[in-house]
């Protein structure tokens, strides 16, 4: 087979260059090239030293050349390690060149570079494009769940193109992002879904800052996770880096890849709620329970019971989900490339919902002579995301799903949509959840471009230099419409929002880079310079009143312009200095120094610059005699690191005063000024985060089976955090730095071939234990809430709290002990929230005083899991595969705002169906409260357990025989199952929730989020 290939490359190379160069009378040298397996190269570079003269081998791995009578043959070949050979009096000269180590397993990406795995002394996962295909996603976030030792992957909306929010090694601040920073093929990109998106997906939920970008096009993802590894990016390498490479082309013959996969998505889970009969029955109980009349009567009652409207069916569709790709690549010894160009398209399982993207790449590398080598990625894509409010109490789709009253129907006897649930009485207006979704337009296209070029000079032997300048440009506009027949634009006679913003980032980055084989060691020097800076301009408006809904968002001046019309712009730069050296010494002893200097825009006048070093050691054992003498023992190495990075992404101006646009009223008149909105403060500096990594690689037999494990110590310092100031001074709080928090934990991760021959099996798992720990505050402060939002019954924002000893974001809330039963020592007026009775919940008097009120309120919960993991099980049986992926967590807690919301006992919205278990006299139950009680406080009784285990994927594939067929390399279909099953004790939609998104301390929270989905996948790739 290798045979096969060296020829159909040579064959494509002898006819695309010229063979021969002829240089005067000379003297002719022949010979054959070979690999290390003693199979012959065609297509090898033969060229005299610092001449024109040259020629390629033949098929066979023969050449044949007019030489001088003195200099040096080199001989290359792209993936083997050049040769060269001083000219003498031979005529025959035979060459056997050694491959380059280029296999992602045995070489790691790492800043600015690459190296050898065996010579890693930091902490890196690596996840290939066998893995991110494995699973059908929107966004490459996406793909790092499970696959990765250390990385916590919570999808914050399971809508199209939603939010991810990723955690490596634990969260660093409160205050700023706790996001990876993105390289991808060299550009720095933060994905700050705020700044990249146009608006809010209505729910609070910016659109994926990633989703722009085509998964398929990757070749390997590495996350650098502790500071030797990370340090090189300095100021924003606290939260770790993933660097992202694409797919580049090949010398040898043209290949043609199609992807193609088509599927179905489900609700995986729909939540129990009453039917019609049930929450009629339940209705006047709770009313007359509160000495209030029925809402239904017994006739009415009975008319239900074969008359109910599941509003999840109603809202819930079948939606299918499709992918296509085309890559074509190849090349030869001078230029190689690889164009792919994709379309994806996700409907949601929520009515008018879903995800379009187009995305075109281009990749080029072209080897001008033996020393320049110059190239580019270029991407461009487009994406529409359709996308529906759900995640806003009483306001979105889902959650009116759950609380609109099954008594009443889609639409009414004149076949016009029911338009609210206001009939009932005492209810809370909520409009018809299927009129809201098809009538209402929320839309935002995206259009992007990312690409660099690049410039690589070998100015001289092991010296390098590489200068490469690149763009991320994003141009984004989101229109929201509201029409005057549904219930979120009757009041307004049509709502309307548009918003559009451009984001403009270039990078120039300069790098040297050193590498020199001694007779007993290896040394790298890399030294840098990089550039980036970032521009956003947006600019919006809203409008009501419109006189016709026919229009929608396209003409704003057709309607009452609301409030003012907003634009802005601002700017942040970053600049820095960097430099690593790498020292190997008999293959054996490891060191690793790294340093980066940044200047940031964003910080203080006097703190611009901040400074991050990172040292680390090996000990690679395995070459060792005392291994070597151990037959089932293959690899043994030991590392230690230690280092401080920085975390600069607390928004920009924060150091400088601001000024806010007043407007004031004298008469008819409005006057409009500026007056101070903040204190400025120039000592603003960095957060800084300190990291010490111990980590141990271990491979037995031969590497079948290899485990890796890691120890590390974070203590992140000076955290940005605002501070009280007194009233006198007309602000608030002004941000400074103080506080700090620590994570700790654990992480291993096993790779094993269990069993080879006609059957095959192996496995990847890994598991990551994280302990997260609030250590300071600031002065005098024993706790901050915190900041979050409200809808004026449920303060999202008083649900968490930041206290010195416990983890970040812990939930703060009452604690109860059951049900007050017939016969129980209860004191009149003992509570403030609500009767207190039989019946009655009953609330934990914490603090002792006899009453029970806010004071009583004590951590109730904790987001952070105790661990997570994932594993996969690749099996194959001659031309079939089967592939098995299973994710999960455990030990975590989530705040379930939507139970809490449907049993709210108001007659009106109480459809959880539990509260068909109330008590009452005759069911004296200790779980469910009476239905006069009205338990709108935030207690452990709402935080569940989200604890689970996910079949993340079920692959089962076919691999068609082509061998005689000559058009075509390769062909295998597949079925996929996605999140068929999920184990876990949580009531809600699913447990991996997190409803506010990137929110660096609102983890946990989940309130009407866009519900998981399970897919059913059928798909092809096939080879040219």
């Amino acid at each position: 087979m290798k045979n096969k290939l060296y020829k159909r490359l040579g064959l494509v190379i002898l006819f695309l260059a010229l063979s021969v160069y002829v240089y005067g009378q000379g003297r002719v040298v022949q010979g054959t090239i070979t690999d290390d397996q003693g199979e012959p190269i065609p297509g090898t570079t033969v060229a005299v030293k610092g001449t024109t003269i040259g020629t390629v081998a033949d098929i066979d791995g023969k050449y044949s050349l007019n030489v001088p009578d003195r200099g040096t043959l080199v001989y290359s070949f792209i993936g083997f390690e050049s040769q060269e050979i001083i000219l003498g009096n031979q005529s025959t000269i035979n060459v056997q060149l050694t491959p380059q180590i280029s296999d992602l397993g045995e070489v790691v990406v790492v800043g600015y570079g690459v190296q050898r795995k065996s010579d890693l002394t930091g902490s890196v996962s690596s996840v290939g494009s066998r893995e991110i295909k494995q699973v059908a996603i929107a966004s490459l976030d996406q793909a790092l769940q499970g696959r990765a030792s250390g990385v916590q992957v919570t999808q914050a909306s399971a809508a199209p193109g939603g939010g991810v929010s990723i955690r490596v090694r634990g969260g660093n601040s409160i205050n700023a992002s706790n996001e990876p920073l993105y390289v991808i093929d060299g550009i720095p990109i933060f994905p700050n879904n705020a700044t990249f998106s146009p608006g809010n997906t209505g729910g609070g939920q910016p659109q994926n800052a990633l989703a722009n970008l085509n998964p398929g096009d990757i070749e390997s993802m590495e996350i650098l996770k502790d500071a030797s590894a990370t340090a090189i990016y300095g100021s924003r390498g606290a939260n770790g880096v993933v660097i992202i490479t694409t797919k580049r082309g090949k010398a040898g013959a043209t290949n043609v890849d199609f992807e193609s996969y088509y599927g179905v998505q489900q609700v995986a889970r729909k939540l129990p709620l009453l039917n019609a009969e049930e929450f009629a029955i339940i209705a006047n109980e709770a009313r007359e329970g509160r000495g209030l009349s029925p809402i239904f009567s017994q006739q009415e009652i009975a008319n239900f019971r074969n008359n109910s409207t599941d509003w999840q069916d109603e809202v819930f569709r079948d939606a299918p989900i499709q992918n296509h790709q085309v890559t074509i690549s190849g090349g030869d010894s001078k230029t190689r490339y690889a164009i792919s160009g994709n379309y994806f398209n996700q409907q949601g399982v929520i009515l008018n919902s879903g995800f379009e993207r187009g995305s075109l790449r281009v990749n080029v590398d072209k080897t001008l002579n033996n020393k320049l080598t110059v190239g580019n990625s270029f991407s461009i894509s487009r994406a529409v995301n359709n996308q529906q409010v759900t995640d806003q109490t009483r306001g979105g789709v889902v959650n009116g799903a759950l609380v609109f009253s099954p008594t009443l129907p889609v639409f009414d006897s004149e076949g016009n949509f029911t338009f609210d649930n206001s009939s009932i009485p005492g209810s809370q207006q909520v409009g018809n959840p299927v009129q809201d979704a098809l009538e209402t337009l929320n839309k935002t296209v995206t259009n992007r471009f990312l690409g660099n070029v690049f410039l690589e000079w070998k100015m001289i032997d092991n010296l390098v230099f590489r200068a490469s300048g690149g763009m991320d440009y994003q141009a984004g506009r989101r229109d929201f419409y509201a029409p005057s027949t549904n219930n979120r634009g009757r009041n307004a006679f049509g709502s309307a929002l548009v918003q559009a913003n451009n984001v403009f980032s270039p990078v120039g980055t300069l790098t040297l880079n050193y590498d020199k084989k001694f007779e007993q060691s290896h040394l790298t020097l890399l030294g840098g310079y990089e550039s980036q800076s970032q521009m956003v301009d947006f600019i919006g408006a809203s409008a009501t009143n419109f006189p016709t809904d026919a229009l929608g968002s396209d003409n704003l001046g057709l309607g009452q312009i609301v409030g003012t019309p907003f634009s802005g712009r601002n700017l942040w730069r970053l600049d820095s200095w960097f430099g690593r050296v790498n020292y190997t010494l008999f293959d054996k002893f490891l060191f690793t120094g790294t340093f980066r200097a940044d200047g940031s825009s964003r910080f203080g006048a006097g703190n611009k610059w901040g400074y991050f070093p990172s040292a680390a050691i090996g000990y690679n054992m395995s070459n060792e005699p005392f291994v070597n003498n151990i037959n089932w023992l293959s690899t043994l190495k030991l590392t230690s690191s230690w280092g401080l990075t920085g975390n600069q992404e607390i928004g920009l101006y924060q150091s400088l005063s601001q000024l806010n646009t007043q407007r004031n009223a004298f008469g008819s008149v409005i006057a409009i000024g500026l007056a101070p909105g903040r204190i400025p403060n120039p000592d603003l500096r960095w957060e800084k985060t300190n990291q010490v990594n111990i980590g141990l690689e271990i491979g037995l037999i031969e590497d079948r089976i290899f485990f890796e494990a890691a120890a590390y110590y974070k203590r992140t310092q000076d955290l940005l955090l605002p501070l009280d100031l007194p009233r006198t001074t007309g602000f608030s709080t002004i941000l400074q730095n103080i506080g700090s928090v620590e994570n700790k934990g654990l992480e291993m991760a096993v790779n094993s071939t269990n069993l080879t021959g006609a059957f095959k099996w192996s496995t990847n798992a890994n598991i990551t234990f994280n302990r997260n720990k609030v250590l300071e505050l600031g002065p005098g402060e024993t706790f901050r809430l915190a900041p979050g939002t409200g809808d004026g019954h449920l303060q999202i924002g008083n649900s968490s709290i930041l206290q010195v000893g416990s983890p970040v974001g812990s939930f703060f809330g009452l604690v109860t002990d059951g049900i007050y039963q017939l016969g129980d020592e209860i004191t009149p007026g003992s509570s403030s929230f609500g009767s207190v009775g039989p019946g009655d919940i009953r609330y934990v008097d914490v603090n002792g005083d006899g009453v029970i009120d806010n004071n009583d309120r004590t951590i109730i919960g904790d987001p952070q899991p105790k661990f997570f993991y994932g594993m996969n099980n690749d099996f194959s049986y001659k031309n079939f595969d089967l592939s098995i992926f299973i994710v999960g967590s455990y030990g975590n807690d989530v705040w379930n705002v939507n139970s809490h919301e449907l049993y709210r006992n108001d007659g009106a919205t109480n459809n959880i169906r539990g509260v068909m278990n109330r008590w009452t006299p005759d069911n004296p139950n200790n779980e469910w409260p009476s239905s006069r009680t009205r338990p709108f406080v935030l207690s452990d009784r709402h935080i569940e357990d989200a604890s689970f285990l996910r079949i993340r994927t079920i692959t089962l594939g076919y691999n068609l025989q082509t061998s005689g067929i000559n058009w075509l390399r390769s062909c295998r279909v597949y079925l996929q199952g996605q999140n068929l099953f999920t184990f876990t004790s949580y009531t809600g939609f699913d447990p991996e929730v997190n409803s506010l998104g990137q929110n660096p301390i609102g983890i946990g929270i989940d309130r009407g989020t866009f519900p998981m989905a399970k897919s059913f996948i059928l798909g092809v790739n096939f080879g040219l």
